[in-house]
């Protein structure tokens, strides 16, 4: 613990963009998300049990090319090869962190519910295609895009600014209100899932990030929390 509590508070060199250009990749983002993909699913796909997971795999598309693009001069600072990182052990502990905030969770709450990114494929009845997507979202477009942005281009800004552990901080807080505004609001599926669980889950995958210093790395963490979700839906 104090090696990583060491590496968090360790700073970066500083990115080749601020920390303006970081909160515009985020908003950009968050733009992607709600508005363009959700107009563009709902208008061509409404009433559909997939249509929200659509319009979030089109939000995040547009988010990793918006990435590319905008860092295409200056890619190898986001960060995105592995290094030394073993990412099959990263992707079993991503998975066991998912699986430990679920079950602090029912045990405070006494609520087993979905991630709030899948709770259309319960209310609704989902088919193959919803299956389809959700897979497709969870286990690739949602943490490619979200890392990007958070891991590669706004937590080493704001850790430059702020300090290791201010940045560390403030980018957890930022991508839980992220998945706040897009999944979670209004909070039809409860406080903790919606704004306590991507909290912690945004913990443990800055940490890894902080301590593993690769953006692919805190991509493959994120994608055992899509493991988790998807397989908690099973038995829903």
């Amino acid at each position: 613990m104090n090696a990583l509590a060491r590496k968090i508070a360790q700073v970066e060199s500083a990115p080749p963009w601020g920390f303006f250009t970081a909160v515009n990749t985020a908003f950009a983002a968050f733009v992607s998300f709600i508005l363009i993909g959700t107009l563009f699913s709902l208008a061509l796909f409404p009433n559909q049990p997939y249509s929200l997971l659509l319009a979030w795999s089109i939000g995040a598309v547009l988010t990793i090319i918006y990435v590319n693009i905008s860092r295409r001069s200056d890619r190898e600072a986001l960060r995105l090869e592995a290094g030394n990182s073993r990412l099959l052990i990263i992707l079993l502990v991503g998975l066991a962190m998912a699986l430990t905030i679920d079950l602090i969770g029912l045990i405070i709450t006494d609520v087993f519910v979905p991630t709030p990114e899948l709770l259309g494929l319960v209310v609704e009845d989902p088919g193959i295609i919803s299956w389809l997507i959700a897979a497709l979202f969870m286990l690739g477009l949602q943490p490619i895009a979200e890392q990007m942005v958070f891991s590669g281009v706004f937590f080493p800004a704001a850790r430059h600014i702020l300090g290791g552990w201010g940045g560390y901080i403030v980018t957890v807080g930022v991508y839980a209100l992220f998945h706040y505004l897009v999944y979670g609001y209004p909070p039809v599926s409860g406080l903790w899932p919606s704004v306590i669980s991507p909290l912690l889950a945004g913990f443990g995958i800055f940490a890894i990030r902080a301590n593993s210093g690769s953006t692919r790395a805190a991509i493959v963490a994120q994608i055992g929390f899509g493991i988790f979700a998807l397989l908690k839906l099973l038995v829903l």
